[in-house]
């Protein structure tokens, strides 16, 4: 990389470099008005007064240009960060040439009078060479023969550079007598300007083979000439020291007319991408925990754009209380339009989910969908899948992205064959398969973009060896914790190089349904009129459970009675509660029901059974319902603790 690139990329990057520079100028400026005061200009040559006075004015004017460009210095372009740089070099050389000329002529300070001139022809060079840097940034010069040239300004700059020490000992551009006044050296000073020269003949010829703009043209150029005209009046009238003074007043008309419109462009498109990079983080779930009352998984995810607004996305919802959509998608561009792109996938794939499409029929309608009016001709590689909460199960569609990671409770990650099909809005005849996952009670499921393998240093790629390694380092801790701790090893291993792609990533860990939850619980009041009100939630509980409906029918006529009983004994002649618990035990495949009273003390098991094989005349009467209960449940207990009468009841429901 060349030097120059160094140099402009660093200034790019710290956006500090401004109010840093600032501070630099104001010093310059309180410091020259101090240097002022200090020798005042009532016996110091009419010539120096009036080249102090210029520099002071520039001095001024490139201080008030600065305060008008820090209110917004964060958002600021790598253009205003070097064109303050370059500013900031050339107030440099107006404090220097104004302190010169304020020592001149004071036998004491002699030395530092030669100190202060070779230390003017060294910022000359160094402002010199970053207006080269910045002429070619501005007019967007690279390759052929401006290689060449870069290579010969910065041979330049090191020899003219070190030039100036030669005054130490030889008076090559000027000499100090012993009362400590300058005297240029007529015979050798035009050394000095060799180095503006080159320069200037490089800028001219960069501005002719330039494509830039003509404003941008002109204005560089104007840059040159009013320099060499000042560079003419100071080589005729000895003690006229305007050069410094147009170079500083040459870069204010460049930003009056040239980056104040690019400065007004910029805010208006640094507006528009921070809205769309807010729109953007709010259309992702960011959240976590992300459903902290569904104890069956924990989830993490995160996008980490290449540029202010990516192309990737994640999402995951629920569908309805027992299965949890999940997404992982990275579409073909990047920025604002691939941003978009991504919103409006994103959108469709999860309003076709929550319609109850299977995954691979939502990829189906939405690639037809994106395929009607794609003019851009982008498309989106999507991961799509349905957990069922209860049983761990997974069914996924794959449209053309990268294969799972998983894990099982007491595995390693590893990456899973799964079937691919093709990307989203390419084809709009694609046809989509879906495939099963089971996940086990502790099992991890890591979803990701291309982003993560293709993570690059200086000389190769992340890759999925390091991806899989860094999973199975981090493999027992909290998805989030996983997530994060991958993603510093990737930023460890980039280095310095820039991220070139999205990095998104989404970890889930199945939890399973914990059998040991008190479950669900009602309270009635034992009253006949009630009873509906205890019977319907679980009726409706083992339906949205896929209990089968005979079972479901059974349970519900065990309940009533139950519940008729404890309504008409329990509390007679007064009423009271009771107390319904259930929940599923098994993995979904039966229910436990318990019906608790504080009435008078009764255990229905203690009922004798009917005869049913006596006819209907000879049985006895009651009985029957309890007997029901018993022959209908797999199992039933009774217990009277804390003076409640508690009957627990269970039965398969699968």
């Amino acid at each position: 990389m060349a030097i120059e690139t160094k140099i402009t990329k660093y200034l790019n990057q710290k956006k500090w470099i401004i109010p840093v520079l600032f501070i630099m100028m104001c010093f310059y400026f309180v410091g020259t008005v101090v240097a002022c005061e200090i020798r005042h200009l009532d016996n110091i040559l009419p010539t120096f007064a009036f080249s102090i006075g210029g520099e002071l004015s520039g001095l001024f004017v490139a201080v008030m240009l600065t305060v008008s460009i820090l209110p917004a210095y964060k958002r600021q372009s790598g253009y205003i960060r070097i064109f303050v740089t370059l500013l900031t070099i050339g107030c440099s050389c107006c404090f220097l040439d104004a302190c010169q000329m304020l020592v001149d002529g004071v036998p004491e300070l002699a030395m530092l009078n030669k100190v202060l001139c070779v230390f003017v022809f060294l910022n000359e060079v160094i402002f010199i060479y970053f207006f080269w840097l910045y002429a070619t940034y501005v007019l967007g010069i690279d390759g052929g023969i401006m290689k060449t040239i870069n290579v010969l300004i910065l041979i330049g700059l090191a020899i003219f550079f070190l030039v100036p020490f030669v005054n130490f000992f030889y008076p090559l551009y000027f000499s100090i007598d012993a009362n400590g006044v300058y005297a240029r050296n007529t015979n050798t000073w035009w050394i000095a300007r060799i180095y503006f020269v080159l320069v200037a003949i490089s800028i001219f010829a960069a501005v002719f083979l330039s494509k830039a703009p003509r404003k941008s043209k002109l204005l560089i150029s104007l840059f040159i000439i009013i320099p060499i005209i000042c560079v003419g009046i100071g080589g005729y009238k000895y003690g006229i020291s305007i050069l410094y003074t147009s170079m500083v007043a040459s870069l204010v008309l460049i930003y009056s007319f040239l980056f104040s419109d690019n400065e007004k462009a910029l805010y208006s498109t640094n507006r528009e991408l921070g809205l769309a990079t807010n729109i953007q983080k709010h259309m992702l779930p960011s959240i976590f925990p992300a459903f902290p009352e569904k104890k069956e998984f924990d989830i993490y995810a995160l996008m980490d754009p290449a540029k202010e607004v990516g192309g990737d996305f994640y999402d995951f919802f629920l569908i309805d209380d027992t299965h949890l959509g999940i997404v992982m998608a990275d579409v073909s561009d990047k920025g604002v339009p691939a941003a978009l792109f991504m919103m409006a996938s994103k959108i469709m794939v999860q309003n076709y989910a929550l319609m109850g499409f299977s995954p691979k029929e939502v990829l189906t309608r939405v690639n037809q969908q994106i395929c009607t009016n794609n003019q851009q001709e982008m498309f989106v590689t999507v991961w799509l899948g349905v957990l069922d909460l209860k049983t761990g199960t997974i069914v996924a569609s794959n449209a053309g992205h990268e294969r799972p990671i998983i894990k099982k409770p007491d595995g390693n990650f590893e990456v899973m064959n799964d079937k691919h099909g093709f990307v989203v809005g390419w084809y709009s005849q694609s046809v989509y398969t879906e495939y099963t996952i089971q996940l086990e009670k502790g099992s991890k499921l890591f979803l990701y973009t291309d982003g993560v393998p293709e993570a690059k240093d200086k000389s190769e790629r992340f890759g999925m060896n390091r991806t899989v390694e860094a999973l199975n380092k981090y493999k027992d801790l909290p998805v989030d914790q996983i997530s994060k701790n991958l993603l510093n090893d990737i930023y460890s291993f980039m280095g310095n190089v820039n991220q070139f792609d999205d990095i998104t990533m989404l970890c889930l860990e199945y939890r399973g349904c914990d059998n040991k939850d008190e479950g669900h619980h009602l309270t009635i009041k034992a009253e006949k009129k009630e009873i509906p009100n205890g019977i319907d939630p679980i009726v409706s509980f083992l339906e949205e459970s896929g209990a089968d409906k005979k079972i479901t029918y059974k349970i519900k006529v065990a309940i009533e009675e139950i519940l008729t009983n404890v309504a008409s004994y329990a509390y007679a002649p007064n009423t009271g509660d009771i107390d319904i618990k259930y929940r599923l035990l098994e993995d979904g495949n039966a229910i436990e029901i318990t019906v608790e009273d504080s009435g008078v003390e009764f255990d229905p098991l203690k009922a004798q059974d009917p005869d049913t094989t006596l006819p209907l005349e000879e049985r006895q009467i009651g009985g029957l319902g309890i007997f029901i209960v018993k022959k209908t449940m797999d199992e039933i207990k009774y217990e009277r603790r804390n003076n409640k009468n508690i009957l627990v009841m269970k039965k398969a429901i699968k």
